[in-house]
């Protein structure tokens, strides 16, 4: 028997779009390691095949010849492409034999089906407001759903509106929200591949396959009339949260002057315009100006109808959640969505123990490179004057660190902190080094992202790193949401607003190579001598590095 279209579904299942202001989307890039040796990243943005939608609605793929992120001062959005794959076996087979195969024109005429009965679906809704206020009228989204068939081309705006059982609408008649669009675009043929199509493309992008394009909205608010007036913020000079001709929501509707009370089962509830207006004694401390943003997520079923009066059909999803621009999309997060979703299957502990040495140990590096890439782009200096958490009577150092004088020495990072390493004191600032803390932590992270490095470093404090790492979704007394010890990662929430963590199949992994590393000989010709040497070394980096020197044979 031949096989036939079991079921079909949508690749990737899951992305991000990122708002932005621009008509021109972002190109597609990915990173590569960095070609410079003393750069301040491990990695770096490349060009990537990118997809280039022609007047006729079909894709004409090209590689850029260098990467733009923005036109003028407005930011390129990130529009996805999601690709619709049929899965091919013979009728009455198991699901295990099936096999993948691009959904194209073609393959649905083999079958008789009409391009016209593969449709999209797209319910993209913002919640924000309804959660804080609780109140499950003031979402807005795409009311009904919005269905695109594959045979129209044409780019559909998603228009976001009130809940139509909503008796005082936020969002007033006659007006909308634009959340973005959604295009379903034009299939080509795909050539053939030779050394005489003169199509460098063709390997990497099938051009046949049906695919449609999200497209996000362009990062506008909106609020009640006044909100386009000048409103004090608590440093700053006043200015209108809203512009015109965007402050046209009721005012009535209930999301306007919503309290932080009500906001509680949100965390962090104080995410809003007038959450802080700077003034502790005011009556209106707290209130919710009424704005809103045009973030949205983004729900596709992309459903497949088979011909004849019983013809059965066959449906696939897809969710999109438009999130605000990356502004250093070249760094790498150490935490991704990837790892969060693998933290969720069940075969964590055997895909860990699965891994071979070689694959643990560039894991190991990849993992504090991108830490490393992480902090290099915060001010650790500010942030521990904000989130620092005060070291309780019993929690430090029997004496500061000698020769210490940073500022705030019994909050966390400062000379009374048990986590910190005495061999490093640190200065309160100066012209040459006015973020002492900032340059000490970029200067440690970016030696241990070297592999080498870092073997040295746990064979010489081999209780280091479980000492410095936070177990994951580990709250250390006195801890809080808005306070945090030294424990890394330091001074990030997570999104339970409590501290950042690795996820548990993270550390469970790096623990358990810490652990293999510790049992391991030395084996340096020198031994355990040669390690104490390349920790000089070090350390005599780090009296340098503040007069842009290094020592000689030392590290970078």
């Amino acid at each position: 028997m031949s096989a036939i279209i079991q079921a079909i579904f949508i690749n990737p299942p899951m992305a991000i779009a990122r708002l932005g202001g621009s008509s021109t989307p972002q190109e597609a890039f990915q990173w590569i390691q960095n070609p410079a040796p003393r750069a301040n990243a491990e990695t770096v943005i490349t060009p990537d095949w990118s997809l280039r939608i022609l007047p006729d609605s079909s894709v004409e793929p090209y590689m850029p010849t260098e990467i733009s992120l923005r036109d003028g001062e407005l930011i390129r959005p990130v529009a996805p492409f999601f690709e619709i794959w049929a899965r091919m076996g013979e009728p009455g087979s198991a699901e295990s034999s099936w096999a993948d195969a691009p959904l194209t024109p073609a393959l649905l005429k083999r079958f008789k089906i009409p391009l016209a009965n593969l449709s999209l679906e797209v319910n993209a809704q913002n919640h924000k407001a309804a959660r804080r206020a609780s109140n499950p009228l003031l979402r807005f989204g795409t009311y009904p759903s919005v269905v695109v068939k594959a045979d129209n081309h044409a780019n559909i705006p998603l228009l976001a509106v009130s809940p139509p059982a909503a008796a005082n609408p936020m969002i007033p008649a006659g007006r909308n929200i634009p959340l973005g669009s959604i295009q379903f675009l034009l299939s080509k043929p795909q050539p053939n591949i030779g050394p005489s199509n003169g199509q460098p493309w063709l390997a990497a992008v099938n051009v046949e396959i049906l695919r449609f394009r999200f497209t996000p909205a362009r990062g506008r608010v909106y609020g009640p009339p006044d909100t386009s007036q000048d409103h004090q913020p608590p440093t700053g000079a006043p200015a209108p949260p809203v512009l015109e001709p965007f402050n046209f929501l009721n005012p009535d509707a209930g999301w306007r002057g919503t309290t932080g009370t009500q906001a509680s089962i949100v965390s962090p509830w104080d995410t809003y315009d007038g959450a802080d207006d700077g003034n502790d004694n005011d009556a209106n401390d707290e209130l919710s100006l009424g704005v809103i943003d045009d973030t949205c997520e983004a729900r596709v079923k992309a459903t497949l109808r088979f011909p004849g009066a019983a013809g059965r059909t066959i449906s696939a999803t897809a969710n999109i959640f438009v999130a605000p621009p990356d502004f250093a999309p070249d760094r790498r997060p150490f935490l991704s969505m990837a790892d969060e979703i693998n933290d969720r299957s069940a075969d964590i502990a055997q895909r860990n123990a699965a891994m071979s040495t070689a694959e643990r140990e560039r894991w190991v590096e990849d993992l504090f490179e991108r830490a490393y890439e992480t902090l290099s782009l915060l001010n650790i200096d500010y942030y521990r004057e904000l989130r620092a958490m005060r070291l309780p009577a019993g929690a430090r150092r029997p004496q500061p660190i000698p020769g210490e004088s940073m500022r705030l020495p019994l909050r966390a990072f400062g000379a009374s902190d048990p986590l910190r390493n005495p061999d490093f004191a640190l200065s309160n600032g100066n012209t040459d080094d006015p973020l002492p803390l900032t340059s000490h932590a970029r200067s440690r992270h970016r030696y241990l992202s070297d592999l080498q490095a870092l073997h040295d470093f746990v064979q010489l404090h081999p209780t280091r790193l479980k000492q410095l790492i936070r177990q994951s979704f580990h709250l250390r007394s006195p801890e809080t949401a808005n306070a945090t010890s030294m424990q890394m990662p330091p001074l990030m929430r997570n999104s339970n607003a409590l501290p950042l963590t690795l996820s548990t199949w993270q550390y469970d992994l790096l623990m358990s190579w810490v652990d293999d590393i510790v049992q391991t000989p030395v084996t340096s010709p020198l031994g355990r001598s040669a390690i104490v040497a390349r920790r000089a070394d070090e350390r005599l980096d780090e009296i340098l590095a503040g007069m842009g020197t290094s020592a000689p044979g030392g590290q970078p």
